[in-house]
């Protein structure tokens, strides 16, 4: 992992952000969405870096939709990758778009030729993909073990591009969901992305904490601009302590170092 010195050569600092409908800021203007709201809080916090924010997400996004994509966030040149998907994945569903991109990952990153341009381009010819059909929405839309492959190679590829990746839990659901059987999967995803982070040495960014009344539209899964709101500053704490401080080399101001609590 990359940790940039104090002395780092230049102000400027590259954010990608990968994530679903909740990071797009579904039904609300693109400066309600939580990254717009997390540009505008280190913009303040450090006037003297250039902060480029650069918004990838996209509502309905899992992470085989995040991995055909990845490619636009390589381009960029991140010094930090924000990894915020999963409710898509753990949600009760079926898509077979989803089920091909899943399919098409293992192919393409499991196999030894899939790795290779010209042999993986040969194989597709010799033998297409599937037409795959998806689990039966009595399943989650992405497998555990998919989530999980697909969430630790998005991780290396940042790791590979001096890129620290950053996975952001799933922002909690309105009470009212607590018994939806739609996400009835999805705290085992919470779980096993929390650990991956850990195993990967990733930063883990915790939103799943009790929201305040009004943070939800009326679905009771997407989130007001009040919820965007907080979810910022849940995201914003943890540019105040390691590692996302150390490796952006930020300085934690004593003024909000009461803002970085541990994890533990």
């Amino acid at each position: 992992m990359r940790n940039l010195p104090p002395t780092h050569p230049t102000t400027q600092r590259t954010i990608v952000v990968l994530g679903d409908s909740i990071a797009a800021g579904y039904g609300l203007p693109p400066e309600s969405a939580w990254p717009h709201r997390l540009l505008s809080l280190l913009t303040e916090a450090y006037p003297h870096l250039r902060w480029r924010m650069h918004n990838l997400s996209v509502p309905g996004d899992t992470v085989a939709d995040a991995y055909v994509r990845f490619d636009e966030a390589r381009q960029l040149r991140p010094d930090l990758l924000i990894l915020a998907l999963g409710i898509n994945d753990c949600r009760r569903a079926a898509s077979p778009v989803v089920a091909r991109r899943i399919e098409m990952f293992y192919r393409n990153e499991q196999t030894w030729w899939g790795r290779n341009a010209m042999l993986r381009r040969l194989g597709y010819l010799l033998s297409p993909l599937p037409e795959t059909q998806p689990s039966r929405e009595t399943s989650s839309q992405v497998p555990l073990d998919a989530f999980l492959a697909i969430l630790g190679w998005m991780m290396r590829q940042a790791r590979a591009m001096d890129a620290l990746p950053a996975l952001v839990t799933m922002a909690p659901l309105a009470p009212d969901l607590a018994d939806d059987p739609h996400f009835g999967l999805c705290s085992r995803y919470q779980t096993a992305l929390r650990d991956a982070a850990r195993e990967m040495e990733a930063a883990l960014i915790e939103i799943d904490f009790l929201m305040p009344e009004g943070s939800w539209q009326g679905d009771g899964v997407h989130l007001t601009a009040r919820g965007q709101e907080v979810v910022a500053q849940r995201v914003f704490k943890n540019f105040q302590r390691p590692p996302i401080a150390a490796h952006l080399a930020l300085q934690t101001q004593e003024s909000n170092a009461y803002m970085a609590p541990t994890l533990d």
